[in-house]
């Protein structure tokens, strides 16, 4: 069983973040049938945290669990492949605890600080062209920002701290791009391929929270087509996040941005973008685009240079 683990990190790392998440998934279902409040709830502290121009980040969330511990839920199960991140890296795999958490510096353990600073000063314009962006689309007399403060240095602060505030970025990424991304890429041949294979990895192990959509009424079609759109994002994603993460060298740091500032995007700015794009909203449009742009010029390396 040993053998068999250490041979194959990448997916007993999947399955263990999987098993987590459903396990969340199960006692957040008994939770509503046992206490119908309990869904309640939730739909309240939606309603409370959007209504009072907030969105909902690790902040959010934090300040209202005291009061409601079935949102913890939620904490735990963003968590989950940072969970099994740890769990197995205490166990010796992909360098151990050492070299995991090393990864949390902004110049990863195989860096330089040049080029990741180079790296860095890219992402910020990135991420705040796309904030631009989605206040242009959002058309001529809407502001788009009033989630993140108000006009002019607030909104500017806000955008910054929203980067490291979002549960699914600053939970998330150490187990993806801290564990998962460097055994991949010493796994395969291609870092293209191994960023195609977490992206797939990323979308499956959001499922088992899909089964409370379909449980809520969710038509077939519209879950089918909005499990593709997400697909095809966390795809990009991880091409545009794997990139990153090989720029400086193994950092976790620029993984957290762009995987926190894309949800910044859509979860305090989207409900201001009406307009479509075929079927992909605005954000999953800008990662493709980002995808597509670090192709262009990095190629399959995707900036990856072995150590």
């Amino acid at each position: 069983m040993r053998s068999m683990i250490q041979n194959h990190p990448v997916a007993t790392h999947f399955l263990l973040s999987v098993l987590i998440a459903s396990l969340v998934v199960i006692v957040a279902i008994l939770q509503m049938v046992l206490n119908p409040a309990a869904a309640a709830s939730m739909a309240n502290f939606f309603n409370t945290v959007y209504g009072g121009h907030g969105y909902i980040n690790l902040l959010t969330l934090l300040q209202a669990v005291p009061s409601d511990w079935t949102l913890l839920n939620i904490v735990i199960f963003a968590a989950a492949p940072t969970i099994a991140a740890i769990l197995l890296a205490k166990a010796g795999l992909v360098g151990g605890l050492k070299r995991l958490f090393s990864r949390l510096k902004p110049v990863g353990p195989d860096g330089e600080l040049g080029r990741s600073l180079a790296l860095y000063t890219g992402l910020i314009a990135a991420y705040f062209a796309g904030l631009f962006i989605f206040d242009w689309v959002a058309g001529p007399g809407v502001n788009a920002y009033p989630r993140l403060g108000s006009f002019g240095l607030p909104v500017v602060l806000g955008a910054i701290v929203g980067l490291f505030l979002d549960e699914g970025g600053t939970l998330e990424e150490l187990g993806w791009r801290g564990f998962a991304w460097p055994a991949l890429l010493d796994a395969m041949k291609s870092p293209l391929g191994a960023a195609l294979t977490l992206g797939l990895l990323h979308w499956a192990w959001h499922l088992p929270r899909e089964v409370i959509t379909l449980l809520g009424g969710a038509s077939l079609p519209a879950f089918l087509i909005g499990q593709l759109v997400f697909l095809m994002l966390t795809i990009a994603l991880a091409i545009v996040a794997g990139f990153c993460v090989n720029m400086t060298g193994g950092s976790v740091l620029p993984a957290i941005m762009v995987h926190g500032g894309t949800n910044v995007w859509s979860k305090a700015m989207g409900e201001y973008v009406s307009p479509s794009f075929g079927i992909l909203d605005l954000r999953t449009l800008l990662v493709i685009l980002a995808a597509l742009i670090i192709l262009a010029f990095a190629r399959r390396r995707l900036g990856h240079r072995p150590r």
